[in-house]
């Protein structure tokens, strides 16, 4: 080659062809010539990144969202980021390298202690109330079981005798559940979590905060164990002795798991702790301590070594079968703790002789005698032995304290659901043609949302049940009250349900607090013992009189299973919508999810809230394994999920940045001139006095006085011509956002829209705030405007123009005669003020947002039917949620049990609810008098402004009486009517638990109640 470079480099250069004078070319036209392609159509021009970035996105894995192609072009864009560092760069080297380092993690632990201090009337005049300290159970690291150990732990031996370093806890809490990693195939893990309750559970229970840590992944039998124990031994060919082996083989492979976890290193550190250089640079000497395992049931009889479907099923206590459905019985919260189940060391080793050393059966009448009474198995339990026995200071280990309750499981998806589904054969029953389960969906579809997704549309049958998460059930349970109204046809047995129901709500309530005090635990134990009561009372009187059979779909369904197991092959089941071919189904109160209904107020004073230890903390980080999945090549899928789950945890964390939302400005979604919007909105009822009463609210505001329903009566057509409104103008938005301090002392905010999310919630002021705590109005219009005034009253600074935000609203008043509350289980019960008079009208007005506590979810009582006489006349405005323009519901349900926060606000004692609400007694003459409220003992709670369109609500908030109890009396009659009314009723005597005198009611709840379940109960 070089030396054909060097003679091309020194010969002599060509010569060049002459060219002609003429080409051919020259002798056609230019149009009939060749043109060469115009270059392709590049949209994004010189650009051609962003044409190389997305011709990526729009090939290979579809999975690429725009989310995701926006981080790639922020990792691009990075100043820090160098291309030329990726030459060699592949995906599977950089594992490797990423493989090859070690993973160096800290323990971050801070304590925080606060007390609480309120104050207690001392019942003398002139006397200063006496403070005292309420317990309250809200983290992990608050609660008693971990203050006790950290006591114990500052006792503990260590190691070094010269060491005098802090010792203190590392709370790990445990998570496992097997999980199917997508919706076909039999790909599936068992990962098992581990958490630290040194950490608050706001942070630990967000499913992409990192809190939750991923320790083992358990596998499974394989499918080739059957062949290997056939070879094994001959004797297991039986199908049931090849049964009760595998099951053995499935309880000491989970033990086996967590004997390699719990290796040397792990029980030295156990017993004398492990020096920690924290966060702050001290080192500290930490213990480990696993306080809480939480698991669904049939992986708690692996972990409490029980076998499935003995006769003792609880893991904790050696209740038996017979004895599960006394749940409220003083005998059965007695047995609870008398009877706690612990591991009985030799006898289980006594069996293991017998198995392995004899050569006996897993289920033999040897192994029986010494195991079947307890429902124990013989297999060794390793938290009791690594944790208990094997320490140089033996001791029990807590196993049955570690198996917390599993709510989500176990009452959602256990109690409520067997109740809803049996609730549903009634209404069967009850009509066999199906009208009431027609009309039952009917009203369910009915049910308004509320929040974001606290309560959505129940959009299919819900009398189906198709597809229900436990998230699903709830929404259900929530709002169940007001759909059951009416639907069974005995009078009785409708109040009957009503009131389980209630007590169903309520108990799920108050299970479910995050903040709990010791006034809101003992209240659930009282749920506890009422629910348990009325769900027997109404097993053995309603159900008894409606013998129920299986739904179609159960019917369905059984019969598929049948003919899969005698075909094979799944058929389609024919369609049984008769009770011919159905099985008799009865309401089964003797499981374990109903005896687990008895264990929660025990232990939420243990280990605080349900929710810090709820298995749906376990069942979200599911989502990281199955989005994982995704990415393996299908093969040793838990190695491939293991190795990228460490990859996250090494790569370096964002920079935290503020959790404050950005400010938006105001949205002026319509632009009305007040004359156009006064004949806009009350052209169909000219009673409204939209302008004069605008005006005398906007005044009232200015002049600084107490807002009561514009009922200004002094103000005359001169004062309101002093308000002038800037530029003739008022705008209207389409939201109003309001901020709140929910009770356990976290901040929160309600969106209220007109025209779907329209209710909200004041509170009272008026003389009987004991028996209606709350107003409720409909937000028919949110409005601001600039509006200055030159009244002589108005002080100079509030003369000034500012914008000032309204609602314009239509007034709920409370039904006349009607009681509620926990001690007679019934929702409160409001509807729309009467429109009578056109000019004293109370049905309409106008409310300062900032008086506004938070959104309210109302449900129509179905039971009662629509009306025209609340407003005559056809008003689009005022019934935008409804699809009849013609009448409006009679009445609506205040639905108290939407969330957590609204119950607080009913039941009073919220620590961050400011406003003194007078807790509802439930001892028979303990009801506070409602004589005896003051306008001093009032207190309002101090809430953030409203938002409108995104930004601050008005100013000059002042303390708010919507209407007048006399106007609300306008719903039926004038006061002087309901007074005399009520007068005759104090004649009688009978004072209801809120101060109202009405009439005397047969119904009882708590321990008082007079049936036969009480009497077992006090008798026991």
């Amino acid at each position: 080659m070089a030396s054909i470079e060097k003679g091309m480099g020194t010969g002599k250069k060509a010569a060049e062809p002459t060219k002609p004078d003429m080409h051919a070319k020259d002798l056609v036209p230019k149009d009939d010539l060749y043109a060469p392609p115009e270059p392709t159509f590049n949209i994004f021009g010189k650009n051609k990144s962003w044409g190389m970035l997305l011709g990526w996105a729009a090939t290979g894995s579809q999975q690429k969202t725009d989310a995701e192609i926006n981080r790639l072009a922020e990792i691009l864009q990075n100043p820090e980021f160098d291309p030329k560092e990726l030459a060699g760069m592949t995906a599977q080297r950089a594992a490797k390298e990423i493989e090859k380092e070690d993973a160096n993690s800290t323990l971050l632990s801070k304590f925080k202690e606060a007390s609480i201090t309120i104050e207690v009337p001392s019942g003398t005049p002139n006397t200063p109330p006496k403070p005292f300290e309420v317990p309250v159970y809200s983290e992990l690291y608050d609660s008693d079981v971990f203050i006790e150990e950290h006591d114990r732990v500052q006792r503990a031996k260590t190691d070094d005798p010269l060491c005098k370093r802090k010792k203190i806890i590392a709370a790990i809490m445990l998570w496992s559940d097997s999980t199917h990693l997508a919706n076909f195939g039999t790909a599936k893990l068992w990962p098992i979590y581990m958490a630290f309750g040194n950490l608050s559970k706001y942070m630990r229970a967000l499913p992409n905060s990192g809190a939750l840590h991923h320790i083992t992944y358990i596998p499974s039998l394989l499918d080739s164990f059957q062949d290997h124990l056939k070879a094994w031994h001959p004797h297991w060919l039986k199908a049931s002795h090849r049964k009760d082996v595998t099951a053995h083989c499935c309880r000491e492979l989970m033990h086996a798991v967590w004997r390699f976890l719990f290796d040397d290193d792990f029980l030295h550190a156990y017993q004398y702790g492990m020096v920690v250089r924290c966060l702050d640079g001290i080192e500290r000497r930490v213990y480990p301590r696993i306080f809480t395992y939480s698991a669904d049931y049939p992986e708690k009889q692996l972990l409490a070594t029980i076998r499935d479907k003995g006769l003792c099923l609880c893991p904790r206590c050696l209740v038996t079968r017979e004895h599960l459905h006394l749940v409220g019985w003083a005998v059965d919260f007695q047995r609870r703790v008398t009877e706690a189940r612990s591991f009985l060391w030799d006898k289980v080793v006594s069996a293991r002789e017998w198995i392995f050393k004899f050569g006996k059966g897993v289920k033999s009448k040897y192994v029986e005698d010494e195991l079947k009474d307890t429902s124990s198995v013989p297999t060794l339990n390793v938290f009791s032995q690594r944790l208990g026995r094997d320490l140089d200071e033996p001791q029990e280990f807590p196993l049955a304290q570690m198996l917390v309750p599993d709510f989500m499981h176990k009452f959602e998806l256990g109690v409520w659901k067997s109740l809803f589904t049996h609730l549903i054969r009634l209404l069967w029953a009850t009509t066999p043609d199906g009208s009431t389960v027609m009309e039952f969906n009917q009203r369910f579809r009915q049910v308004p949302t509320f929040g974001t997704d606290t309560i959505r549309r129940f959009a299919v049958d819900t009398s189906e049940m198709k597809k229900l998460a436990a998230c699903d059930f709830e929404d259900i349970l929530q709002c169940c009250i007001p759909v059951f109204d009416g639907l069974l046809p005995d009078d009785a047995e409708n109040r009957q349900l009503l009131k389980l129901l209630y007590r169903t709500a309520e108990f799920h309530a108050f299970a479910k607090l995050r903040f709990q005090s010791e006034s809101t635990v003992e209240h659930l134990t009282d749920v506890t013992v009422s629910f348990g009561k009325l769900i027997r009372k109404f097993k053995d009187d309603v159900c008894e009189r409606h013998p129920a059979v299986e739904l179609p779909a159960e019917a369905a369904r059984r019969v598929r299973r049948a003919q899969a197991q005698d075909n094979g092959v799944a058929s389609e089941a024919p369609s049984l919508s008769s009770t011919s071919g159905r099985r008799p189904r009865e309401l089964n109160l003797s499981t374990y999810k109903f005896h687990s209904l008895g264990d929660y107020a025990r232990f939420i004073q243990l280990f605080g809230p349900t929710d810090g230890y709820s298995t749906q903390v376990g069942e979200l980080a599911h989502r990281l394994v199955k989005r994982l999945y995704g990415l393996t090549n299908k093969r040793n899928v838990a190695r491939q999920i293991g190795n990228r789950v460490q990859r996250r945890e090494l790569s370096s964390p964002e920079p935290l940045t503020s959790s404050a939302p950005p400010a938006r400005a105001a949205v002026q979604a319509m632009v009305e001139d007040r004359t156009s919007q006064y004949t806009h909105q009350v052209s169909a009822r000219k009673s409204s006095n939209f302008l004069p009463k605008l005006k005398d609210h906007l005044l009232g505001r200015k002049m600084g006085r107490a807002f009561d329903g514009d009922n200004h009566d002094d103000f005359t057509d001169e004062d309101r011509n002093t308000v002038h409104i800037y530029g003739e103008r008022i705008y209207q938005v389409g939201s109003c956002r309001f901020y709140f301090t929910t009770y356990d002392n976290r901040r929160d905010y309600d969106v209220v829209i007109p025209n779907s999310r329209p209710d909200v919630m004041a509170l009272s002021q008026a003389d009987n705030r004991d028996v209606v705590p709350f107003w409720h109005a409909r937000t028919l219009g949110v409005y601001h405007a600039k509006v200055s005034t030159t009244h002589p009253n108005v002080s100079p600074e509030n003369r000034r123009v500012e914008r000032m935000t309204f609602l314009f609203v239509r007034w709920f008043g409370e039904e006349p005669g009607y009681r509620f509350g926990f001690k007679n289980a019934r929702l409160p019960k409001v509807g729309f003020v009467v429109h009578e008079d056109e000019v004293e009208n109370f049905a309409f007005g106008f409310l300062d947002p900032s008086q506004v506590l938070r959104g309210c979810h109302l449900i129509p009582v179905f039971a009662e039917g629509r009306t025209d006489e609340l407003l005559p006349q056809r008003c689009e405005i005022a019934r935008q949620l409804d699809t009849d323009k013609e009448t409006d519901w009679t009445n609506y349900y205040v639905n108290i049990f939407v969330d957590r926060d609204m119950v607080m606000r009913y039941f009073g004692g919220g620590v961050g609810h400011l406003d003194q609400i007078r807790r509802q007694y439930h001892d028979e003459g303990t009801a506070p008098e409602a004589a005896e409220s003051s306008e001093d003992e009032v207190e309002t709670e101090a809430e953030m402004g409203a938002v409108v369109g995104g930004q601050g609500g008005a100013d000059n908030a002042q303390p708010v009486a919507p209407v007048t109890s006399q106007s609300r009396a306008n719903r039926t009659g004038t006061g002087e009517e309901q007074n005399g009314e009520e007068e005759e009723e104090e004649e009688e005597g009978v004072t209801d638990d809120e101060g109202r005198l009405s009439e005397a009611s047969d119904e009882s709840d708590y321990a008082g109640d007079d049936d036969d379940d009480d009497g077992r109960y006090a008798s026991d």
